[in-house]
């Protein structure tokens, strides 16, 4: 844990393999279906139940794209979803990692991604969450690389603290540098600012091989982003925030009005 500990302060992230169990991917993929199911049949949308659940969900986004938010939206609140976040083996690695015995979780939510989305984010920092210092989790429930396309991290990238240009008080999708596609193929380049200049290239990104149910951990100011998924069916991803109480700045007098810290705060600063 020493090593693993060690390795996140200086690299910004680090990889935990089988962080999530098998079991537990299943059991999501399990109430994933059963909550199609129930919303293809509560409003009579023909399908056949021996169908994939990707193949399910796609029907449904191609039926009806209001009902597929609608599911994209409940996601985040099923049973299977936060067992898996807040089970023993997380908490406990979570706790370990950030000296604390009592954390605080925000936003576990599932994504996904797919070849007729072709979805992807920019490299970014990650702002706008509930304080200035906290542990993003990201876990593929397909197995992932730089082929298939998948998450990528920018190592110790943090150690530059936030990293304020133009951009950055936008949210990540509404970036338009960064695009990590193009500066792997060298079609992104004269960034303005310095450390951009320096860190925006191909030699410095980094596309971690995840199994299913294996974790990437990084911290907040690790600059990250992901290329589109080209891989079979549909990329499910599981996602949590973890905090330290201390760092939250909604709790501390005069600090900030909302929860959620906004973009155009200099974070240096709080």
């Amino acid at each position: 844990m020493k090593n693993l500990k060690k390795k996140l302060e200086e690299e910004g992230f680090i990889v935990v393999k089988k962080l999530i169990s098998k079991k537990r991917i299943k059991r999501i993929y399990s109430q994933i279906e059963s909550l199609l199911d129930t919303i293809l049949k509560e409003n009579s949308i023909k399908y056949n139940k021996k169908w994939s659940i990707d193949k399910k969900y796609l029907h449904l986004k191609k039926k009806n794209n209001k009902l597929k938010s609608k599911f994209y939206d409940l996601l985040k609140n099923l049973e299977s979803v936060n067992s898996a976040i807040f089970c023993d083996r997380t908490i406990s690695m979570m706790n370990k990692l950030m000296i604390k015995k009592d954390i605080l979780v925000y936003g576990q939510r599932i994504r996904l991604d797919h070849k007729k989305d072709n979805h992807h984010l920019p490299l970014h920092q990650e702002l706008n969450n509930i304080s200035k210092d906290f542990l993003n989790m990201w876990v593929p429930m397909v197995k992932v690389n730089k082929k298939t396309g998948s998450l990528c991290v920018i190592p110790r990238s943090h150690k530059y603290g936030h990293v304020k240009y133009k951009q950055s008080n936008l949210e990540a999708v509404k970036h338009k540098i960064g695009i990590v596609k193009n500066i792997l193929e060298n079609k992104e380049k004269n960034y303005k600012d310095k450390i951009l200049k320096k860190i925006f290239d191909k030699k410095t990104i980094h596309f971690p091989n995840l199994n299913i149910g294996d974790a990437i951990i990084f911290k907040t100011f690790t600059f990250h982003g992901s290329t589109p998924y080209i891989g079979k069916g549909i990329r499910w991803t599981l996602l949590s925030t973890f905090h330290n109480a201390s760092k939250i700045p909604y709790i501390q007098k005069n600090k900030i009005k909302n929860l959620r810290i906004p973009y155009n705060i200099n974070y240096n600063k709080l």
